[in-house]
């Protein structure tokens, strides 16, 4: 079954819907600035955590915080449905997958209202949240991010029409680029260059949704052009600007 994705989001636009259907492409790591949440709906499907390589199937729910690295493997069939709440004041829970029946009617009851564009989801919001904090373990207080480290993150998401020079970049942390890079990695999840990707993104789809050209949007936001845009968004969103922007308005 070729893959099939659908976006939505509620009347709000504070909580977006994503519906995945068949067989998936691998996705880059990545992070979010939202709460993700997310059920196996069928089949089976793999996903990279900070932990390690977890294997979810039908009935398996999982939390990726926001700013949690995390990826998808490839897989042949399957469904998810995945909900996205904007970032807000959060416990701090770590990224997490369980099976719990309460949790997933919970999480059918929001997803159903905010697919179909509903402004009332406030309390199914609520109702998520707090079977999410009755199951997800709380992570431990993460010390501060060194300050070269904080320079560099700052740079990585800065200017995005500009090429990311990692030379500028580590001389800038006053480190080497090696160093840098390796650090930065593991403090993030992510190297500099993909952060920089992750900003470019988030800033075409915000032009995109504003009604700026896909093209328009690809120049503002450092991509070569719209091919390089296309491809780096189905890599990572599952589906086209064009698509995506469609589903969102619906």
């Amino acid at each position: 079954m070729a893959c099939e994705v659908h976006h939505g989001r509620d009347g709000t636009g504070a909580i977006s819907t994503v519906r995945v259907e068949g067989a998936v492409a691998a996705t880059p790591l990545h992070t979010h600035l939202s709460l993700i949440l997310g059920l196996i709906d069928a089949g089976a499907r793999q996903i990279v955590l900070p932990d390690g390589l977890r294997q979810l199937e039908a009935g398996d729910g999982f939390v990726i915080p926001p700013g949690t690295a995390h990826a998808f493997a490839a897989s042949a069939s399957g469904a998810h449905r995945v909900v996205a709440i904007e970032a807000g004041s959060f416990p701090p829970w770590q990224a997490v997958v369980f099976r719990d029946d309460t949790w997933n009617a919970a999480f059918a009851a929001l997803y159903r209202a905010a697919e179909t564009g509903q402004a009332n989801t406030a309390a199914l919001c609520r109702a998520l949240l707090a079977e999410t904090d009755r199951l997800a373990p709380r992570a431990a207080p993460a010390a501060p991010s060194p300050r070269p480290l904080r320079v560099a993150r700052r740079m990585a998401g800065e200017r995005l029409a500009e090429s990311l020079d990692l030379k500028a970049l580590s001389r800038e942390a006053g480190l080497s680029p090696f160093h840098l890079h390796r650090l930065y990695r593991r403090a993030y999840g992510l190297t500099p260059a993909e952060h920089r990707l992750e900003a470019r993104l988030r800033l075409a789809r915000r032009l995109i949704l504003a009604g700026v050209a896909i093209a328009e949007a690809a120049a503002s936001a450092g991509f070569a052009d719209q091919s390089h845009l296309n491809r780096a968004f189905r890599k990572l969103m599952g589906t086209s600007p064009g698509r995506w922007a469609r589903d969102m308005r619906r």
